[in-house]
């Protein structure tokens, strides 16, 4: 919340009392099933888990990836049932809350309802710069823009460097986020290491030449950034 706007103690103490009761949850585990009723939404401490959501012809595809630091179903508190389905993708930890906390936090503290707006938006510029690469890039290219992408996501909860980070996304499931076959995912992988950019193993990215990658990628990260256009400054004169 703070990379969006400055908390008082007070909100800092609000935001830590929904944290008082960790959960601790195991790979591959469900945190809820496609149109279940919305109920408990999850702040992520450890660990990484997507969203997922079935096709009309009973294909699944993941629409979010998410890190640490992430509030799992805010785009769907406001629904009356899940339009996804919530699922770990490594062992980690959980801190489930009603849905309902989202109102109580909105009506506490103005800064803090601009944190969660600034958030939600954040999550949609990620499906919409996906949806874009997809248009506009090759596959290689798309595969180098998500792996830059969750790079620069990680950076900004934690100490990582480009030369290694960690990555512990399948091929098969790397594919099913951007829409492409697990064979031509792993034939990408097999190129870029052959060219010598990078080399994807099984939980971390090596990367051997970080100007190609970024090159390759066409990478602006601007949908990324975390300022939100004066509106700290605003709300700094209304305190």
């Amino acid at each position: 919340m703070e990379r969006y706007v400055d908390l008082s103690e007070s909100e800092i103490q609000l935001l830590a009392s929904f944290e008082q009761t960790p959960t601790a949850v195991k790979k591959h585990e469900l945190l809820w099933r496609g149109r279940t009723k919305v109920g408990e939404l999850f702040i992520l401490q450890k660990g990484w888990a997507c969203t997922i959501r079935d096709s009309l012809d009973g294909e699944q595809q993941v629409i979010e990836l998410l890190l640490p630091g992430d509030v799992i179903g805010l785009r769907e508190f406001t629904f009356s049932r899940h339009v996804t389905e919530a699922s770990m993708i490594t062992m980690g930890r959980v801190q489930p809350f009603p849905h309902e906390n989202i109102v109580d936090i909105i009506e506490a503290s103005t800064p803090l309802a601009i944190a969660l707006f600034a958030n939600i938006s954040r999550q949609e510029a990620l499906l919409t710069e996906r949806m874009l690469i997809t248009c506009h890039h090759s596959a290689r290219a798309q595969v180098l823009h998500f792996l830059l992408e969750t790079f620069y996501r990680l950076k900004k909860v934690q100490h990582v460097e480009l030369a290694a980070f960690e990555f512990p996304v399948s091929q098969r499931l790397l594919g099913n986020i951007l829409g492409l076959s697990p064979v031509h995912i792993n034939r990408i992988f097999k190129a870029l290491e052959l060219d010598r950019v990078m080399k994807k193993h099984r939980n971390h990215i090596e990367v051997y030449n970080p100007p190609q990658l970024i090159a390759e990628a066409e990478f602006d990260g601007e949908y990324l950034s975390d300022d939100v256009n004066g509106l700290k400054e605003r709300l700094a004169r209304l305190r």
